[in-house]
C-alpha cells in the first residue's frame, strides 16, 4: 500500500507522514513550501494541480490522505472566502481529481458538523452545523454522500498527541500548572482521540478500501472541567481550581456547540478495534515527555 498525504506538514498529517516514514511506508507528503517535516514535496493546493501530484504514485494500491484544512473555528468566521477556498472548493476539486486517478480516499471531518444539542452523535443522526467551520465540512460530507460515496469520511473530536504541541490541549494544561485558574467553557461536552489511533484507523481504511462515514473517538463522554481534572490529577493537582464559564466569557466569534460527543461503535464493530481511553492517552503523554527530558539531559 501507497500512501499520499497532503497537509504533511499539519497538527495530523505531520503525525501520520512521520509515522509511516517510521513503519517504512511508501508515502509521499506534500507541504505548503516544505516546512515541518523531512521529505515533504513542496505543493500549493490553491495553485497547483492535485491531479499532477497524483501521478506521482503508480500502482492500484494507493491511498490519499487529505488533511488539508482551516480547522480554526473563528478563522473560517472571519475569514470566510479564504477558508471556505480551501475547506470546500479546493477539497472538492482535489476529491475530483484523485478519483479520477482511482485513488481511495480518506477525508477528515469534524464533530463540529453537529449542533450540539444531542450528544452521543452515529454517523446515522443528521448533521446541523451551527459554525462556519461544521458548515463547511458538512457540505464536504453532503458532496461525498451525493457524488462519492466511495470516499472514508474520518469524523473527528479533539485529538491528542503525545508530543507537546500548541494544538495538543494538554500541553496547553501542563503549561498553566502554575495559573490561579483553569477556565472551561460551561456545560461543553466532548469526546477525545489519540492521534494514534487516527494512524491506525487509516492503515486499516486502506487495507479494507472502507468508504463512508465513521466516528473515531475513545468513545467517552466527557465534560471539559473533567477533562481538565484528570490531567491536573494525574499530576498530583487535585486541588487544581477549575471553573466554567459560559461561552460568551471567551469572546469567540462564531458559536461552540455544546456536546458534540461521539458514538465510535460502528467502526469498531467493523474493525474489531479498541480506541485508547483518555486515562491512557494522558499517561502516555506524560511517559513520553518525561522519556524525551531524560534523554536531553543525557545529551548534555
Amino acid at each position: 500500500m501507497k500512501f499520499l498525504i497532503f497537509g504533511a506538514n499539519g497538527y495530523i498529517g505531520g503525525y501520520l507522514y512521520s509515522r509511516m516514514r517510521a513503519e517504512g511506508i511508501e508515502v509521499v507528503g506534500t507541504g505548503h513550501c516544505s516546512r515541518g517535516a523531512e521529505g515533504l514535496v513542496s505543493f500549493d493546493a490553491g495553485k497547483e494541480s492535485a491531479a499532477d501530484m497524483a501521478k506521482w504514485m503508480t500502482g492500484k494500491e494507493r491511498t490519499a490522505i487529505l488533511c488539508i484544512a482551516q480547522t480554526n473555528i473563528d478563522r473560517c468566521k472571519s475569514e470566510y472566502e479564504q477558508s471556505r477556498q480551501i475547506n470546500v472548493v479546493v477539497i472538492k476539486e482535489m476529491i475530483k481529481a484523485l478519483i479520477q486517478e482511482k485513488y481511495h480516499i480518506i477525508y477528515f471531518s469534524t464533530d463540529n458538523v453537529f449542533d450540539g444539542v444531542k450528544g452521543n452523535y452515529t454517523e446515522q443522526d443528521t448533521t446541523n452545523a451551527i459554525n462556519q467551520y461544521g458548515k463547511m465540512k458538512e457540505e464536504i460530507e453532503l458532496f461525498l454522500a451525493g457524488r462519492y460515496p466511495e470516499v472514508c469520511i474520518f469524523r473527528l473530536p479533539k485529538v491528542l498527541g503525545v508530543e507537546r504541541d500548541t494544538k495538543n490541549m494538554l500541553t496547553d494544561w501542563e503549561y498553566k500548572q502554575a495559573d490561579d485558574e483553569i477556565r472551561c467553557i460551561k456545560n461543553m461536552k466532548m469526546s477525545v482521540v489519540a492521534k494514534e489511533d487516527i494512524y491506525q484507523a487509516c492503515l486499516i481504511s486502506a487495507e479494507r478500501k472502507m468508504h463512508g462515514i465513521y466516528n473515531l473517538c475513545s468513545g467517552e463522554t466527557l465534560s471539559r472541567k473533567e477533562l481538565a481534572a484528570k490531567f491536573f490529577e494525574r499530576l498530583g493537582m487535585d486541588n487544581k481550581k477549575i471553573v466554567e464559564l459560559d461561552a460568551d466569557k471567551f469572546g469567540f466569534l462564531d458559536i461552540r456547540p455544546l456536546n458534540v460527543s461521539l458514538d465510535c461503535s460502528k467502526f469498531s464493530r467493523e474493525t474489531g478495534y479498541r480506541f485508547r481511553s483518555y486515562e491512557m492517552m494522558i499517561e502516555q503523554y506524560l511517559q513520553y515527555n518525561k522519556l524525551n527530558e531524560s534523554r536531553k539531559e543525557e545529551e548534555k
